[in-house]
């Protein structure tokens, strides 16, 4: 027995040495808080204090030893998220998580981001490539004073590479380029499915019989943030002639439940001096991204004082881990915030899959992707006069060639670092044509209270097909999109048609511009709108937060009374769940908020109802289920048109007519509601909407959660509302400011500042976000201090 009790006393003392062990190497990559690191590469020294909330305050003597000890900062905080980042667009994370990533690097490799980031820092000015090498050394410095590599590698059981200089265009550009626009392209082959089968060309110009009445150019629901001369009449439903899905053998049952929607894109506004409390511009941003531990963005102040002709540069925001400049947010002269800006940036063409005779031929690239545990596999990149050979269909012989912007060397630049230097509205704007980012919508704002909207991403003047092949001449000053100042003396954006000018939307959207070039539907866009044009007095960063976090349920609410309707007393007899549906709506508080059964069930049901009608509508057209996606953003129109006009011969064989393809749709929905909640009572809008933010390795180390992801929690909003929140889709940062007004602005993000679980900082903030109660824009007073000196 005694025996017995000394092995099990040496065996704890083996597993609680062995957890002090693993205590000690997380203690370890902890960053150094306090004191000072000599010899750490810099021209002079520079102080780095956080405040409470680990916010860091960085000043330097010069641009190059702030963007040294941005890089040493992010590198301690963040440095695997960086990892991440870089390895995406590169087609590297195999070498990291082995083959369970191989699909995912196999579609980036055919883009080849890593050469492209080669030639986007050979390309750079002297003073560019002299900001990108300190970030580096600031990288790899930050890296190594840690006592030992950052927590995930030893769980990876890896070791963390060195930064390159390209890794930082690869994050900052094509990590971006890839997040925001790739999903385009199955969407883009889709359009053209559905326009082959309709007759293509010849059909009348294919758009003007019924493709421009799936794929309309917009909807009563447009925001646009300038007046719109007379509003465009919807294009009329496609006759039988055109279209005839009841004839056609088509059916209209979704295989399984609705689709989930597309993420919602983001949102930012301006409101004119004229207009505020300041009477400087004010300018709010909220980005929605996908939310993950640690979080996208990481809060700091970069600030240089004037001295021995060094001008003053004091920039407040939010700074991406990976990049050394200021992404959004505030220099003390202007404001800027972003949303993508959606519009014709590829070409997607069927050919061939060999190359013509007499015509260029194909070329390939041998890829090599190294795989964690196994041999290196290879990757063939053919590339035709088309573009890159994104896919083949071998049951009809046909090829998928992408011609994308981002695969054009020219698109892609480091311009963005001068925006730090703009003094004015006028002068962000003379740099827009020139900076080559994925194409995002900027709102800008300055301090004399001029507010202006442009796209910062380069334009190709051609407008028609083939755009994105390259060779011709890119928008300038004189012609790139713009308003300034408008009358309203408010702009706004959410994703949506911003500009009504003709010429504006075709170098936007194409030969897309008359489908909608994707732009997102106008709902969200016309709630923000409202709200700006509501409000009774001077602007202040309060109202900002304000609408930032209106979460009313104003686009569900036809549907909600086309809900009550088509449940009439008829549709009832017998149908008690019918019955207990149509009660819960009728006692709905219009808002997307956490304790609400009836949004739910609207929203539920405008879901079923639209896939289903999609659906439909492709099985009339033949179109092969695998090709079948989300319907377009602005199918809403044609689906109220559907559901409200109801012409027999668009409507599937299996239901008589639409009422009863209507009550068949609410059937649904309470099955579909049902499966994951069965007392239909309780099904509240936040059961559904129940946001898990986790570390990408939550999955791994499921023991681990409640130590590296954030809590869970049920969150309001939705998609087309202001206050977006999907699931982990939602504000990735929100923030309202005035240039020259900082102090009384507002910033928070769904996470803290560090990566490292733990450390004080890894979570501070994220309730306030939660919550939605406002942060300060200004890191608070300093309560550690760093010093890295030459």
């Amino acid at each position: 027995m005694r025996t017995l009790k000394l092995i099990a006393a040496a065996a704890a003392v083996l597993v609680l040495a062995a957890l002090g062990a693993v205590y000690g190497l997380l203690r370890a990559s902890l960053p150094q808080l306090d004191g000072r690191i000599p010899h750490a590469g810099v021209g002079a020294p520079v102080r780095i204090a956080r405040d409470a909330r680990g916010v860091p305050t960085i000043e330097a003597a010069d641009r190059v030893d702030l963007a040294y000890a941005t890089g040493f900062l992010h590198a301690q905080d963040r440095f695997f998220q960086m990892d991440l980042a870089r390895r995406l667009p590169a087609g590297e994370l195999s070498e990291l998580f082995g083959a369970v990533a191989l699909d995912q690097d196999r579609r980036a490799r055919l883009f080849r981001f890593r050469a492209l980031a080669r030639a986007v820092v050979a390309a750079a000015s002297p003073a560019q490539r002299a900001l990108l090498d300190a970030y580096t050394r600031g990288i790899n410095a930050g890296l190594a004073s840690l006592g030992a590599r950052p927590w995930e590698y030893w769980v990876l059981r890896q070791a963390p590479a060195a930064w390159r200089n390209e890794d930082s265009v690869l994050v900052g550009e094509y990590a971006m380029w890839w997040d925001l626009q790739v999903n385009g392209l199955q969407r883009e082959m889709l359009r053209q499915e559905i326009n082959t089968r309709l007759g293509g060309p010849e059909c009348a110009a294919g758009w003007k019989c019924a493709l421009g009445f799936l794929y309309p150019a917009g909807t009563s629901w447009d925001a646009a943030a300038e007046p719109v001369a007379a509003a465009s009449e919807p294009v009329p439903v496609p006759d039988a002639a055109v279209l005839n899905v009841r004839d056609n053998g088509a059916t209209s049952a979704p295989d399984g439940p609705a689709l989930s929607a597309p993420a919602a894109g983001s949102n930012n506004w301006a409101v004119a001096g004229s207009h505020t409390a300041s009477g400087a511009a004010l300018i709010a941003n909220d980005m929605h991204l996908g939310q993950r531990v640690p979080t996208v963005w990481y809060h700091a102040r970069l600030r240089i004082k004037a001295h021995e002709g060094v001008a003053e540069l004091d920039l407040n925001g939010v700074t991406l881990p990976g990049v050394p400049m200021l992404i959004a947010g505030s220099n003390g002269h202007i404001a800027w915030g972003f949303t993508n800006s959606y519009g014709n940036w590829f070409d997607v063409a069927p050919a061939a899959c060999t190359a013509p005779q007499g015509g260029a031929p194909f070329t390939v690239v041998h890829e090599e992707i190294r795989v964690r545990g196994r041999q290196s596999v290879g990757v063939d990149v053919t590339s035709g006069p088309l573009g890159v050979l994104w896919r083949t269909d071998p049951a009809t012989q046909r090829c998928w060639f992408v011609a994308w912007l981002a695969q054009l060397p020219e698109a892609t630049n480091l311009n963005l670092m001068e925006l730090e230097h703009a003094l004015s509205v006028e002068g962000a704007l003379a740099l827009a044509p020139d900076i080559g980012i994925p194409h995002q919508n900027a709102v800008l704002g300055d301090r004399e209270g001029h507010i202006a909207w442009t796209i910062f991403g380069r334009i190709p003047e051609d407008v028609g097909p083939g755009r994105a092949r390259g060779g011709g001449r890119w928008t300038t000053a004189a012609d790139h999109p713009r308003i300034v100042d408008p009358a309203l003396g408010r702009l706004w954006t959410a994703n949506a048609r911003v500009a009504t000018d003709p010429r504006q939307l075709q170098l936007i959207g194409g030969d897309l511009a008359r489908f909608g070039a994707e732009y997102n539907l106008g709902a969200r866009a016309g709630q923000i709108r409202d709200d700006l044009m509501a409000l009774a007095g001077p602007a202040t960063p309060a109202d900002m937060l304000r609408i930032q976090l209106d979460d009313r349920a104003v686009f569900l609410d036809r549907w909600r009374t086309l809900l009550l309707t088509v449940l009439d007393a008829h549709a009832l007899q017998g149908h008690p769940g019918r019955a207990q549906f149509r009660e819960l709506i009728e006692r709905w508080n219009a808002q997307a908020s956490v304790d609400s059964v009836g949004y739910r069930l609207v929203r539920a049901y405008h879901d079923r109802t639209q896939q289903a009608a999609w659906d439909m509508l492709l099985s009339g057209l033949r179109v092969p289920h695998d090709e079948a996606d989300w319907p377009p953003e602005q199918f809403e129109g044609p689906l109220w048109q559907l559901v409200t006009t109801q012409p027999l011969h668009l409507l599937a064989k299996d239901h008589a007519d639409w009422p009863e393809f209507l009550r068949s749709q609410v059937d649904a929905t309470i099955a579909d509601v049902s499966a994951s909640c069965p007392q239909l009572a309780r099904c509240t809008w936040g059961a559904r909407n129940t946001v898990r933010i986790r570390h990408p390795l939550s999955r791994a180390l499921p023991q681990l959660r409640w130590l590296i992801d954030m809590p869970t929690l049920e969150l309001p909003g939705d998609q087309n509302m202001p206050r977006v929140q999907n699931g982990t889709q939602g504000a990735s940062e929100r923030f309202a400011v005035s240039p020259g007004h900082e102090s009384e602005g507002y910033l928070h993000i769904p996470g803290g500042q560090s990566g490292h679980p733990l450390s004080p900082y890894y979570r501070a903030g994220f309730m306030e976000w939660a919550r939605g109660e406002p942060l300060p824009f200004l890191p608070g007073p300093a309560e550690h201090t760093l010093t890295l000196t030459p």
